[in-house]
């Protein structure tokens, strides 16, 4: 008898599968992991194998799952209209396991990472075309924000309008790195602010940001920043981010209020780049960024196991599973940060982190080679061998004058002039250039 849910989810699925096998006249099923980790079964199956299909389900499920069966199985055949409908969306919703079985989640929340992966709001190579970049980290403290500044910078100083996103809602601060102004001044409001406002009615998008436009820091540039929020007392920025739902899907059909706002950038402030710093983890906020609404994802990680046991189901999600679905993967560069600066620990730590990620990505995130030769539609396997395939990672070595500094004024000529910083907006610049030819 199992005695964790993973192990009985395992075995339940197996016995299903043989079932299936066993059962060709049996058209579909659907595994359901209810709100309470209790495992329920639907089926398609002809009404004359009902009754002993049943009997036959019950009896191994009850076997394979213990004490995580809960002892329900519906038919779809000569159900009520109603009924059907319902174990129809049941099997649209669930994440295929093959061609007749599907396993659906019924979740409390984090319901960003279990919903169809969608796509970008606009296409990156349109007339009206701005980047979505979010940049991401599975553990914090990494230098992810610092790395985004640095893009922003390069930038706006090569006279480019770019516009900021803080979206690290539960721990905001790129409004504060990039304020307005010498004294940290940022917008009063963020967006938080807007999120829960969007549906009210039409929004004054000037609210929400602020503008840094000090020769220098932007040169003849200038970054727009919309902050999370205001986090003084007052503003009860806690009470506004536990109201907000995000949940990608709205039961109204009404456009989500975050892509509301995406669009509502590009329309209004017509940046050349759109860049979104994620909040770390396993959080809804990073389930919504790493959902498809992107055009690239800039992926941080260490050397550490725990990094990669981070990265891992990241790319799973992004790679792998798309690729089961006959979709293609969701383009991501990686970035190996917290480099050691001394030469030759330098030189061990991106060679180990290099041959890691050819690995991590081969498994989770690369598609088989295909017989097709000229099939490149997806990121294959084959691919892995280009210099700046996605697994090919940026070094990026920790700088101690970077880990505390007063104001970004006094250390914006480093983020722009040292040469890592500069390989990684080149990385990811390349990357549109090469759709747009």
């Amino acid at each position: 008898m199992p005695k964790h849910l993973d192990e009985a989810r395992s075995n339940a699925i197996h016995a299903l599968q043989r079932t299936l096998k066993e059962q060709p006249l049996v058209d579909r099923a659907v595994l359901i992991d209810d709100l309470f980790g209790r495992i329920r079964v639907v089926l398609w199956a002809p009404p004359t194998q009902s009754q002993e299909l049943v009997r036959l389900v019950r009896e191994r499920m009850a076997e394979a799952a213990g004490p995580f069966w809960a002892d329900e199985i519906w038919l779809a055949s000569g159900a009520s209209d109603a009924d059907k409908l319902i174990y129809d969306q049941a099997w649209a919703e669930g994440h295929p396991l093959q061609a007749r079985l599907r396993l659906t989640d019924r979740v409390r929340n984090r319901t960003a990472w279990f919903k169809p992966i969608g796509n970008p709001p606009w296409h990156a190579v349109d007339d009206q075309a701005v980047p979505i970049i979010v940049f991401y980290s599975f553990k914090g403290g990494v230098g992810r924000t610092t790395a985004l500044a640095s893009f922003a910078i390069q930038r706006a100083r090569a006279g480019e309008r770019i516009a900021i996103l803080d979206f690290d809602l539960d721990a905001p601060g790129v409004g504060t790195l990039l304020a307005a102004d010498e004294r940290g001044t940022t917008a009063s409001w963020g967006v938080v602010d807007y999120l829960l406002e969007q549906p009210v009615g039409d929004l004054d998008l000037r609210d929400y940001y602020h503008a840094c436009r000090r020769s220098a820091v932007t040169g003849s540039g200038e970054i727009l920043v919309l902050p999370a929020g205001d986090l003084s007392p007052d503003r009860d920025y806690l009470g506004k981010l536990a109201r907000l739902d995000f949940d990608p899907t709205l039961s109204d059909n009404r456009v989500h209020p975050f892509e509301s706002l995406l669009k509502h950038i590009r329309n209004e402030l017509n940046p050349q780049w759109l860049l979104i710093d994620a909040r770390a983890g396993l959080s809804e906020p990073a389930g919504v960024l790493l959902s498809g609404i992107a055009h690239l994802l800039v992926l941080f990680g260490t050397s550490s196991e725990q990094s990669w046991r981070g990265l891992r189901p990241i790319l799973e999600r992004i790679g792998a599973s798309r690729v089961r679905e006959n979709k293609s993967q969701l383009e991501c560069l990686l970035v190996h940060t917290m480099v050691p600066q001394d030469v030759d620990t330098s030189l061990l730590a991106t060679q180990a982190f290099a041959g890691r990620s050819l690995s991590e990505f081969r498994n989770h995130y690369y598609a088989p080679d295909p017989q097709n030769a000229d099939e490149d539609s997806l990121w294959y396997i084959r691919d892995s061998e280009a210099s700046d395939a996605p697994h090919a990672p940026v070094a990026l070595p920790y700088k101690p004058q970077l880990a505390h500094f007063s104001r970004i004024d006094d250390v914006a000529d480093e983020l722009v002039e040292t040469r890592a910083y500069r390989e990684l907006a080149e990385r990811i610049t390349q990357r549109f250039q090469h759709e747009e030819e």
